[in-house]
């Protein structure tokens, strides 16, 4: 257990840094009209997790703070919890997501990613471990704090790790990583209703994989999983691998991941994924920045270029889908994304946590 946190640590604080320095800069974009709404968003530090959260007018621009966006460590179980009851447990993932998400319906700040939570905002899964060392799914009421253990060993290893990919109707996606620190060991997929856990890739790494779903065509209703990943994602100072790798979660045996898109010379990070076939994915080099829209079936559009002062940190982090575009955060701001338009809506250094509403929080 000791040895797993350990290297939980190295890996975060390896792979952050504080400095702002070396940040892009935009090149003017085309103008577009921003949705006017309220933006939920934890403040940009650079480290995982997010403290300081609340909320961006998108009229103006101007950001204020939620005190109840801080979580209280507990000593006792070692997991985040917000500070006001009815008390919500979790854990803020791996890296490559926001520590930190907000839940319109019930009006509460939740101490893990927005990917975490299922559709209706009524649920929400974390991966933790008892006592000794054993670990286990936990389903959380947002309503009522009830923190529901799904029982049983996930995996063929008792000792394996896991963090939580996606939450998506009916299915809670986990990423394996061990059983003792190793390599990548594939997707997993717990059935809420049964319990039951299937491997759905072999091929998706240990961290950085965003699950979405891709709606069929006919019937419209049915979701289809996939999901998303770049191979160096948590480990700035690695050898560049230039692709995303995209696999359908059909659970079909022997179905392999399919390098998707490629940009030589660049390190690919996915930042977001929706609903409906896209992700947006930043692609980093020693002298530019390009996000891209991707999208099923295979295309790419990019969305988004500026120069790069040489630094590795990476200059945004989420992408949120939501009114038509995307709420991009960044060490310089938030910006609204769409196909023809890219536009800073805040100067405030932020990551994004969740989409808008019209509603006063």
């Amino acid at each position: 257990m000791s040895r797993w946190l350990a290297l939980c640590s190295l890996l975060i604080m390896a792979s952050c840094s504080d400095s702002t320095a070396g940040n892009p800069t935009p090149a003017p974009p085309p103008s577009a009209k921003t949705p006017a709404c309220t933006l939920p968003a934890m403040g940009w530090t650079g480290l995982n997790p997010e403290v300081q959260g609340g909320f961006i007018d998108t009229a103006t621009g101007v950001f204020t703070a939620d005190p109840q966006s801080v979580m209280v460590l507990d000593g006792a179980t070692g997991l985040y919890r917000t500070p006001s009851r009815p008390y919500l447990s979790g854990t803020p993932g791996d890296r490559t997501l926001a520590s930190r998400s907000f839940d319109f319906r019930f009006h509460r700040w939740l101490p893990v990613p927005p990917q975490y939570v299922s559709e209706d905002g009524s649920t929400y899964a974390y991966y933790a471990y008892d006592p000794s060392g054993h670990g286990s799914v936990h389903l959380v009421d947002v309503a009522s704090g009830t923190n529901r253990t799904v029982p049983g060993t996930i995996g063929p290893s008792p000792t394996a790790h896991y963090l939580v990919a996606g939450y998506l109707r009916g299915g809670v996606y986990l990423t394996q990583w061990g059983p003792t620190g190793g390599p990548g060991l594939g997707l997993w997929r717990l059935d809420i209703a049964s319990g039951a856990v299937t491997l759905v890739s072999i091929d998706a790494q240990a961290m950085g994989v965003f699950v979405g779903a891709t709606p069929l065509q006919s019937p419209p209703t049915i979701e289809y999983p996939d999901a998303w990943w770049t191979t160096e994602s948590w480990d700035p100072s690695a050898s560049s691998d230039p692709y995303v790798y995209f696999q359908y979660l059909t659970g079909v045996a022997g179905q392999r991941a399919v390098d998707w898109f490629k940009r030589p010379g660049s390190r690919m990070n996915v930042v977001g994924v929706d609903a409906h076939g896209h992700a947006v994915v930043l692609a980093q080099s020693s002298s530019g920045v390009e996000l891209w829209l991707l999208s099923t079936p295979n295309s790419a559009k990019q969305i988004h270029s500026a120069t790069n002062g040489g630094s590795s940190d990476l200059p945004y982090k989420t992408a949120v889908a939501d009114r038509g575009g995307w709420w991009i955060g960044s060490g310089t701001g938030v910006f609204f994304a769409t196909t023809t338009a890219f536009t800073q809506v805040s100067r405030t250094p932020s990551v994004v946590v969740g989409g808008c509403s019209v509603n006063t929080v």
